[in-house]
Formats: structure tokens, sequence, C-alpha cells
């Protein structure tokens, strides 16, 4: 028997279509149907076609469940890696909380970056197996955490090592100000945060991580210098397949040779032992973490 339409059952409405039909026709092709959620901060990638109708758009969207605020997607740059221009198109404030791996992180997103793709990254020796093996260490006395932003991994670093002392550098006042606050709302009294330069700040350290991607190698030296003996550093970085001849995003499942050199002379006495791909990048460019002990 065919049901009748009164006995079907009833379709729920996707998110998508809950701000589709609060705005004219016209604009559902160009309506984004990906976007991020981050807390109460909802972030959108606008189409020009939409660019003069953005206020109403964002209303629209910050109709969805837990959305306060809705702010253009920002592109992150500068040394600091701040966001640049960004906008709020709906709201009186990007500032949120975000909650990965039974952690607190708050943060104002139109002044500091969040990267809302490396979830399982950003939990370290926290994070599925594949991540947690290239962190893996019995039992570090200490953590240096370069380029600490708010607290993305030094704070994974203290719940998941609770007897190491984890010290948390940046630079950027403004991170560092939502660091402080985000080590006592998670209550980690192993933490200790230095504003400053990294390469400023010698303290000796079993595990030395370097996040800055960009430029990760240009402190690698520093960081070797401050490695204990039987130490690691695991580095983040970006690299362009055609600068290392790599033809295939696959390819990246080993570190080619004239990356490994590269790496090698800069931190004289360690050698690459893993690497990762993260994600991509860019067009024909990945982010990799790859980790470096001594020989």
């Amino acid at each position: 028997m065919i049901p009748t339409a009164a006995s079907r059952p009833l379709q729920h409405e996707t998110p998508f279509e809950q701000v589709a039909t609060r705005l004219p026709d016209w604009m559902r092709p160009h309506l984004p149907r990906k976007w991020v959620q981050l807390g109460r901060v909802l972030l959108l990638r606008l189409p020009p076609a939409l660019e003069d109708e953005r206020q109403p758009v964002a209303a629209a969207y910050a109709t969805l469940p837990g959305v306060e605020a809705v702010m253009r997607r920002p592109r992150i740059g500068g040394e600091l890696r701040q966001p640049r221009l960004p906008q709020l198109l709906f709201g009186s404030s990007a500032e949120t909380e975000v909650r990965e791996h039974g952690l607190r992180y708050r943060l104002d997103l139109q002044r500091v970056m969040w990267a809302p793709g490396n979830v399982g990254w950003r939990a370290g020796p926290r994070g599925p197996a594949a991540v947690a093996a290239l962190y893996a260490h019995p039992g570090p006395r200490a953590v240096l955490d370069c380029f600490a932003g708010v607290g993305y991994f030094a704070l994974q670093f203290a719940r998941h090592w609770p007897a190491a002392q984890v010290i948390a550098i940046e630079k950027n006042p403004v991170a560092v100000e939502y660091l402080r606050q985000n080590v006592a709302l998670n209550g980690l009294a192993n933490v200790e945060v230095i504003e400053s330069d990294c390469r400023d700040v010698t303290h000796k350290a079993d595990i030395v991580h370097l996040g800055y991607i960009g430029d990760s190698a240009r402190f690698l030296s520093h960081a070797a210098s401050q490695l204990c003996n039987g130490g690691a550093i695991i580095l983040h970085d970006a690299f362009r397949r055609a600068d290392y001849g790599v033809r295939r995003s696959r390819d990246w499942a080993t570190v080619p040779d004239p990356l490994r050199r590269e790496l090698e002379r800069a931190a004289p006495g360690l050698r690459v032992t893993q690497v990762a791909r993260v994600k991509e990048y860019g067009p024909a460019t990945a982010h990799l973490a790859i980790r470096l002990e001594a020989t």
C-alpha cells in the first residue's frame, strides 16, 4: 500500500532550509551551505552576489541554534598570526568559548586566531592514535610550547602530563591575555605563561613544540638548544610540494630527502623520525607535523 501524503513521516527542516526560508528565493543558489560554528559565533564566507545583503543574510544565519553572532570568516596573517580585516555581521561581540577534548578555550575571533579544522591535532598526546604517536613520551618533566596562542596545545599538554611543567610562550599580548584566562578557566596549576619571543626564553625541556605555520624552521636551532637528552621537537609548518620534489599529497607519508636535509641542517644532532600530513594548506601545499629526536 502506497502511503498517503497525510501518513508520510514529517521531514525535518535542515539548518540550511531554516536559513533559506527566511530570505528571498533569489538568494538560495548563493547562500553558503557550509559554515563553522565556534561556540556562540558562526563564521561565514559570503559570495559577491550577497555582499549588499550581508546584514539580512547574517541575521538569518543567527537564527540557527546557539548562534548569537555571525562573522565573516577572516584571513590570518602577519607575524602575530592575527585575523585580517575581521567583520562582525551580526551581534555585538565575537568573544566566544570553544570546548574541545574536555577543555575550555575563551577567545575573541576578531582579535586572535583559531583554526577550525585542526580539532584532532590540537589534542596532541590526547588525540587519535596517529596524532598521539607523534607526541608520545613516557613522562616529560618540562614541555616548552612556543607560539602558544590562546593555549591550543599547551592546555592539552598540561592535562595529559599533570606532573610536567608546561612553559607556554606567546608574543601576541591579546593572545596572552586569553591564554592566562584559559589556564585559570581549566584549573591547570602546571602551566607557566611567558609573554615573549620564544628565542628570548631559555628553559631546558623534554619536548619542544613549534607551531608557527609559515616559518617554524627559522626557530628550530634555538629549539634544539633547549632540548634535554632523549627529548623531541614537534614542528608544524606548511610546505610546498614543488619545493621538495613531491608529486602527490600521499607522498608526504615520508619526509622527502631535501626537506629532511634542510631540517637536520637547522638542528645539528637531531634527526627526523616521524612525519604526518595534517591537512592541505593551499594549492599544492600541505600542513605537516614532523618529529625530530636526538641522534
